[in-house]
């Protein structure tokens, strides 16, 4: 595929990738709220923040373009991704990506170990923070656990930051019955939105600059809306049509992509399965062109 990038169309790199690349950030309005609650968040060294948005709508990129800005001689970050455990092995997992996991087992209590090397930090002059992903899948008992090693502190400083990323679901689990203490905690929450047709065309061409973009090819008006409607604005999605689209226009040796090019290689997604259908409408492609119909 990269062969069809450089050698047709010129392009230094591969624009579309599907895997997260914060050298290709877009900061569209939500995107920068979010990152603006996550500065102002560090800056005040205390709390948790909770940035939530559905799947594909660049979360992970966000928490990457974020540590990629922050001084790691001063910094400490620990990155927790499956946390569909019960609290005692969270504890245990924080304790692994610190490094601290093996001196813990020798001695007789996890959080000491913990609130130790937390006070070395601090007396360092370094800041800790933990990123939890995917947080929605925390049960109420891990964040309680999470809120309790949060309140460990050294010289009136509390020593430990908790950022929560996920799905929609988080914000319902922090506000449950009983969840009071952890959210009267939270200075910051933010929410990724999907994008609109204007922020997805202007997406779509700042990922292309990027990557050494000269206007080959040409992406009609028709081409911006149709990837819009059927990514549903998801920034994963998004790269997902365009990468097949280029694919599709390379081996046809096509320097403008147009509507018909666009909707072939839509109709090829549903088909396989990769792209969400809607549960009114369906597709047919029986007289050569894209018509929704309803159910």
């Amino acid at each position: 595929m990269l062969d069809i990038y450089k050698s047709f169309y010129n392009l230094e790199e591969q624009p579309f990738r599907l895997s997260p690349d914060c050298r290709f950030c877009f900061s569209h309005p939500s995107y920068t709220n979010a990152f603006s609650y996550l500065k102002y968040a560090i800056s005040e060294g205390e709390g948790f923040v909770a940035i939530t948005g559905d799947p594909g709508t660049g979360k992970t990129t966000l928490i990457a373009s974020l540590l990629a800005e922050l001084d790691k001689a001063h910094v400490q970050v620990a990155t927790l991704a499956n946390v569909q455990v019960d609290s005692a092995n969270l504890l245990n997992m924080v304790l692994e990506e610190l490094e601290l996991l093996e001196l813990s087992q020798r001695q007789a209590n996890p959080i000491s170990t913990l609130k130790k090397f937390l006070i070395q930090q601090h007396k360092n002059g370094r800041r800790c923070i933990l990123i939890v992903d995917e947080a929605q899948g925390l049960s109420t008992t891990s964040l309680e656990e999470l809120r309790l090693i949060s309140n460990l502190q050294y010289d009136n400083r509390l020593l430990l930051q908790v950022f929560l990323v996920g799905q929609d679901p988080l914000m319902d689990l922090i506000r449950a019955p009983g969840m009071e203490q952890l959210h009267q905690r939270l200075i910051a929450a933010s929410h990724l939105e999907p994008l609109d047709l204007t922020e997805t065309t202007a997406y779509i061409k700042h990922r292309l600059n990027k990557a050494g973009w000269d206007n080959d090819p040409t992406l009609t008006e028709e081409v911006m809306s149709l990837i819009c409607k059927f990514s549903y604005g998801v920034p994963r999605r998004i790269n997902l049509i365009c990468h097949r689209l280029f694919l599709y226009g390379g081996l046809n040796q096509k320097h403008e992509l147009i509507g018909e090019d666009a909707l072939h290689v839509i109709v090829e997604l549903h088909k396989e399965g990769l792209l969400p259908s809607s549960t009114h409408k369906q597709f047919d492609n029986s007289a050569g062109s894209l018509k929704l119909i309803s159910s």
